[in-house]
């Protein structure tokens, strides 16, 4: 008996192929083979697409990763090239799941006039991406034909730039008087703005800081010291203008503490810390138990201390409060960042430190992302940034410092996340980010993950400051909204 080879060239699951019914079979004549070609529309699938390399375009080029979706018939980097990226004149190399009959590009020119390149892995025409291409893909026996189009999309604005549009800028709330002080806080899902103005103390509600506003009405019974406004988990909390701490569980309603504090930092958990009055005491309240006051060090800041920021991690046992600047009880500025572990305070900023010493700075928690240049996968990190600020001489500082390590190091941020020339100089602002939905229409071309599908709306983190003092000591009446570019790409999903 004589035993005939097969070589099977594409397979399918035999239910498939059954249901289908779209193989045949071809006896080469010159020997006993029996080939077995499949004519369904699986065989006209891309199986991979890449850019050829060309370093006068860009470094790694054929590193750029594209997703490839036959459902829709699109071909597309997800992680769009840098701005300016030369895109008329690429090569490509395309691989298929099975055999195929041909490939075809359909080029798109400024006049949209197309003009067809047959693809062979041999050789691969220069192209021009820029007004459209699409490839069609035709089967084996020439009964199927794919097309998809290939996208290689181009960012339309630098990616990691904070932008501050005037557009979006809004004066403080209640700003028909004039303001004195400004203090926000984030608490109850809502966040609250106390100004100090010439009518008295107005205190506005939102559920984000673009407004709109409410102004409930509120009866301290005493003076505040807008500025200290904070919250713990279980309230908001403020000193008034003679040290005594002061909280609320509404916003409304407040009552004193019995508790008196040169300054209020911040708070953590569901307390808050402070210093108390002379003599000056690391403190908190509500006390835990087992809690004693004890003498802060010599170098710790007992005001102008940035905002406190708190951060979770995974490595560590409890949150990390950490702030920024200050001025020591000798009238020292300092330029560390102070730690606390939910114990005990520490300077925790190393030799990597380049804060200058600086009075009243801005910090926030928010992003930034780097690009590595070998594979070109962009990774986010959590940073930390600081702004405005009074400098030793006297002067307000106009850099953005950043911290990927939660204040240990600081880094100047580069001109790219420094404030727009519109916004002056300023020091003592207070600062809120808030998650909100933008529509898509709203956002930018470009994307940032890899994923197979537009969305029609998507989080975006924005970044809104409160007033601040100009070089004159004058309260800015403005909000300021600021987003990294990045965040308004449209994502994919």
């Amino acid at each position: 008996m004589i035993m005939k080879s097969f070589k099977i060239l594409f397979i399918l699951p035999a239910l498939v192929i059954l249901a289908l019914g779209v193989s045949c079979n071809k006896k080469n004549s010159d020997d006993d083979t029996l080939y077995v070609y499949t004519t369904s529309t699986s065989s006209t699938l891309v199986s991979s697409f890449r850019l050829q390399a060309d370093a006068e375009v860009m470094a790694h080029l054929d590193s750029v990763y594209f997703t490839i979706d036959p459902e829709r018939g699109l071909i597309y980097n997800a992680d769009s090239l840098p701005k300016g990226t030369n895109i008329s004149s690429l090569k490509a190399t395309v691989a298929f799941r099975s055999s195929i009959g041909k490939a075809v590009f359909n080029v798109m020119d400024a006049d949209h006039v197309s003009t067809e390149h047959e693809y062979s892995s041999a050789s691969s025409t220069a192209m021009d991406f820029r007004y459209g291409v699409v490839l069609a893909v035709t089967s084996l026996d020439g009964l199927h034909t794919k097309e998809y189009t290939v996208k290689v999309n181009v960012h339309q604005q630098e990616p990691d730039t904070l932008v501050w549009p005037m557009a979006y800028r809004r004066n403080l709330p209640a700003s028909a008087h004039e303001n004195y002080a400004v203090g926000t806080a984030h608490f109850d899902g809502a966040y609250w703005c106390l100004l100090h103005c010439s009518d008295g103390f107005v205190m506005s509600k939102a559920a984000t800081p673009s407004g709109p506003w409410t102004q409930p009405d509120v009866e301290f019974g005493f003076e505040p010291d807008v500025a200290t406004l904070t919250a713990s988990d279980d309230a908001l909390y403020l000193l008034d203008v003679n040290g005594n701490l002061c909280y609320s569980t509404d916003g409304l309603n407040w009552s004193q503490a019995g508790v008196k504090w040169k300054s209020l930092i911040g708070g953590y958990g569901d307390r808050v810390l402070g210093v108390t009055a002379e003599p000056y005491c690391y403190d908190e309240y509500p006390r835990r138990d087992d809690y004693e006051p004890v003498p802060i060090a010599h170098d710790f800041p007992i005001a102008g201390t940035s905002q406190l920021m708190v951060t979770t991690a995974d490595w560590a046992v409890a949150d990390q409060a950490v702030m920024a600047g200050g001025v020591t009880a000798q009238g020292e500025l300092i330029s560390h960042s102070w730690g606390y572990d939910g114990n005990s305070w520490a300077i925790i900023s190393g030799s990597q430190n380049v804060l200058p010493a600086i009075e009243a700075p801005t910090v926030f928690s928010y992003y930034t992302f780097t690009t590595d240049e070998t594979t070109l996968v962009t990774t986010k990190h959590e940073t930390m940034m600081l702004m405005g600020g009074k400098l030793s001489d006297g002067s307000l500082n106009t850099a953005t410092y950043v911290s990927k390590n939660r204040g240990i190091s600081w880094t100047k941020g580069g001109t790219a996340l420094s404030m727009p020339n519109v916004q002056a100089p300023f020091y003592g602002a207070s600062a809120q980010v808030c998650i909100k939905q933008i529509p898509a229409a709203a956002g930018s071309n470009g994307a940032q993950r890899r994923v197979a599908q537009a969305a029609n709306q998507w989080d975006c983190p924005y970044i809104y400051i409160f007033g601040g003092y100009d070089s004159h000591g004058n309260l800015q009446n403005n909000i300021w909204q600021g987003v990294l570019t990045r965040f308004t790409f449209k994502p994919l999903q």
